[in-house]
């Protein structure tokens, strides 16, 4: 059996989902703040408590769903490692401006050749 400690486990799925193209960052969600409490810190954006593991972040490029799958994908492959199985719930909480203003632009562009 592998023991991993919770701080240590957050901590890793929130290094895999970061390094998902399009992911900018972990959100912390709307009204009662989502994240891993351990002594003596937080991860933001990774809830490990209760049946699903909770990851909540800020996207950098549309298509959303893409992104979604891929951030579920690499935090199901830290959990999987760490003898977690645990379903992965993926919570796309915001997208940067930029994202939204090259969607809008490339829409814009293609348009205008038609």
């Amino acid at each position: 059996m592998i023991i991993v400690r919770r701080e240590d486990l957050a901590l890793s799925v929130a290094d895999a989902v970061l390094a998902v193209p399009g992911v900018a960052a972990l959100h912390p969600g709307f009204g009662v703040e989502v994240a891993t409490l351990f002594s003596g810190g937080k991860v933001v954006g990774v809830r490990l408590s209760g049946e699903t593991v909770q990851v909540y972040l800020t996207a950098d490029r549309v298509p959303l769903q893409p992104v979604a799958q891929g951030a579920a994908a690499a935090a199901g492959r830290v959990l999987a490692a760490a003898g977690d199985p645990r379903p992965v719930e993926i919570v796309v909480a915001d997208v940067t401006t930029a994202a939204l203003t090259r969607r809008t632009t490339t829409r814009g562009t293609v348009g205008a050749h038609g």
